[in-house]
């Protein structure tokens, strides 16, 4: 068996995984590196320096790799030509479209620690990030001459997340060309022959000087010859590059999963590329059931990875067998002494191949879209259910999927949606104990038709803020005493108004918890549920939910590689740049303008290079711009009197006024849409 690879063999592993005797376990398909580490690493591959070894486990003739997936994929990135149909690229998880790694030939610029100026294209970012900062994502204004670049091909007419990425290519660069050109041919007169046949008529960049394929092209035969000749010898140069690798015995394998001290593991885990504990545990699972892989991965339906599948499945088996009692999140060791118990390790088995786990899943990411739930209007946006999913390791959703597990009652549309309406408070206002929610709750039958009333600073210490009637939080903020105070006052202005302006908002409280709060109390649950809700951006996508489900249906984050931005701009309608750093700025417009009153989630079509200093007035122009903006006639009267920056009090109090009364608008279709009020006993 070969103790090194080349470039080309480890490239394989993925473009030609049918014929290849190294297996990248599903764990290892996920793709965590962002677009820079991928480009790091390939100036360091050009550079000739090492990367580290592989790490591999050896089953018959099949050799499992446990430690270097994230080199090995950015090396078959940079191997990988989406022009060539021949490529086979089933072995990856992303179900979208590939990044592609490109080179410029003569960077004007580049990384200050690089030699050579890599660029990677993904479906987030089609137009790559910063040449010096890549780890920073292109001005609004360079996105969009990309934007117009990319949309002269005709395939290329919805959400720029769909465009293909072979009608995409970097733009802040000079002279670039795919690194797998370079790669794939045996002289310059092959690269040239395929940049002629496979790059766009529209290729153009912002530092190449260039229009067009035509005219590029020309500088590729004549001016920029000798550069695109040092390109290729450097890149032919990695073909005699090896990556040496280490094969674990099997012995030593079995006995690591004897010891209660999972030394091997730990150890892996503390040199290259990180695995989380829930990585670690399923190259343990993996090794024990290696006909799972793909049970696992079907049980995620594109919104839960593979490795948090089986740390939840753990833990609802652990609870199983526990007397339904909640589980924490388990470590490797913990993992370890579970999985020698037969009990535990024949139901986990069971729960997994018999799909009953999986079918659980669908069914309560069903429930939480409210896709089929004709008493909703639309349907909740992906985005907010994978972070949901996500939020603290996914406790809340944990407890979602072991109720509908012991639990079998009928579950009307009502009864669904006041699920969903807990479960989103609970989540964006902070419950904080789930262990006690679950010991206490996870067998009550009739629990989600149960009042929140107990469950609001549950014991004054645990469970979520006070949520307040919308109605009531806009005529607090609409007294003239509140406005002179946020206008006039350096004093703590977020909590209740002293002098009996806010006694509905104490009586409220009191109402609901059946107990007299004197105000300092008062005033501390007052100003952390304002937070929440200046704050929470998961309320302006849920608000958006219409513009964000058309507007961006292809997004699906969890099948990207962590290219975290997400593809639509969040838009200060009051512009940022006429706040930050700026002198003459009235702290009202300070406190307020970072808050979701003045945030809109906005697709780059929208988001007119421009638009960074167009006042309020114009930015909101026009029916269909106010709708998908989110933006109501109560709050637009106030913008609309917003036309230039605000240098004085008067105009400051427009401000305010706008972006408090949106503020509770965003909040307020939360509150209408979950029926929130019907959860709350007065």
């Amino acid at each position: 068996m070969e103790d090194t690879f080349s470039l080309q063999q480890i490239a394989n592993w993925q473009l030609n995984p049918e014929e290849s005797l190294v297996e990248l376990p599903t764990i290892q398909r996920g793709f965590v590196w962002k677009p820079k580490q991928v480009e790091d690493l390939w100036d360091s591959l050009l550079r000739g320096y090492p990367i580290g070894s592989f790490l591999f486990s050896q089953t018959g003739l099949k050799l499992y790799l446990m430690d270097g997936q994230q080199r090995a994929t950015s090396i078959f990135l940079g191997y990988f030509n989406p022009f060539n149909s021949s490529n086979a690229t089933r072995a990856w998880a992303i179900k979208g479209e590939l990044p592609v790694v490109w080179i410029d030939i003569k960077p004007e610029s580049k990384p200050v620690n690089s030699r050579f100026l890599i660029r990677t294209v993904t479906r987030s970012h089609p137009w790559g990030y910063q040449a010096t900062n890549n780890e920073a994502k292109l001005s609004v204004a360079d996105r969009n001459k990309a934007l117009n670049l990319f949309k002269q091909h005709p395939e290329n007419n919805s959400g720029y997340t769909s465009f293909k990425n072979i009608t995409v290519f970097p733009y802040d660069c000079s002279f670039p060309l795919p690194l797998s050109f370079f790669i794939e041919s045996a002289n310059m007169e092959e690269v040239i022959d395929k940049a002629e046949r496979y790059l766009p008529e529209y290729i153009s960049t912002k530092k190449g000087g260039f229009e067009n394929k035509n005219s590029f092209m020309k500088l590729l035969k004549t001016d920029l010859s000798k550069e695109l000749s040092d390109i290729f010898e450097v890149v032919k140069r990695t073909d005699e590059l090896t990556i040496k690798s280490n094969i674990i015995d099997n012995r030593v394998l079995n006995e690591e999963y004897d010891t209660e001290s999972p030394v091997l593991f730990v150890r892996i885990n503390s040199a290259g590329t990180t695995l989380s504990g829930d990585d670690l545990i399923y190259s343990i699972y993996k090794s024990l059931f290696p006909d799972a892989k793909n049970l696992i991965e079907n049980i995620g339906l594109n919104f839960i990875s593979p490795t948090q599948v089986l740390s939840l499945v753990s833990r609802i088996v652990a609870s199983d067998t526990e007397s339904n009692k909640f589980v924490k999140k388990m470590n490797v060791r913990d993992f370890q002494r579970r999985i020698k118990n037969e009990e535990f390790k024949s139901r986990l088995k069971k729960l997994i191949e018999t799909k009953e786990i999986e079918n659980l899943f669908a069914q309560a990411i069903e429930i939480l879209s409210c896709k089929q739930n004709s008493l909703f209007e639309g349907e909740i946006p992906p985005v907010i259910l994978k972070q949901f999913i996500r939020k603290n390791q996914g406790e809340l959703f944990l407890f979602f999927v072991y109720w509908l597990h012991i639990n079998k009652a009928e579950l009307t549309e009502s009864i669904q949606l006041k699920m969903v309406a807990k479960l989103l408070s609970f989540a964006w206002f902070d419950f904080s104990n789930v262990q006690r929610l679950w010991n206490e709750k996870i067998n009550i039958l009739d629990f989600w038709n149960e009042p929140l009333n107990e469950l609001i600073w549950w014991d004054t210490t645990d469970g979520i803020h006070f949520m307040l009637p919308p109605n009531m939080l806009r005529g607090y903020y609409s007294q003239p005493q509140i406005e002179k105070m946020f206008l006039e006052s350096d004093q703590h202005r977020w909590g209740l108004w002293k002098d009996g302006i806010g006694d509905n908002i104490v009586e409220y409280y009191n109402t609901v918890k059946s107990v007299e709060f004197d105000l300092p109390t008062a005033n501390n649950y007052f100003w952390k549920f304002i937070s929440k809700i200046q704050h929470n951006k998961q309320l302006v996508l849920f608000a958006q939910r219409d513009y964000i489900n058309s507007a961006f249906a292809d997004y699906n984050q969890i099948d990207d590689m962590d290219d975290t931005n997400v593809p639509w701009d969040w838009d200060h309608i009051y512009p940022d740049s006429w706040v930050y750093n700026m002198k003459h700025c009235e702290q009202i417009i300070r406190d307020w303008n970072g808050t979701n009153g003045n945030f809109r989630a906005i697709s780059l079509e929208q988001n007119r290079s421009e638009s960074n200093n167009v006042s309020p007035k114009v930015r909101l122009d026009g029916s269909e711009n106010k709708k998908y903006s989110f933006v109501f006639n109560n709050d637009f009267e106030h913008w609309n009197s917003i036309d230039d920056r605000i240098w004085n009090k008067e105009k400051a109090l427009f401000h305010f006024r706008s972006i408090t009364t949106r503020m509770i608008n965003i909040y307020e279709k939360f509150w209408m849409d979950l029926k929130i009020s019907e959860l709350v006993n007065k």
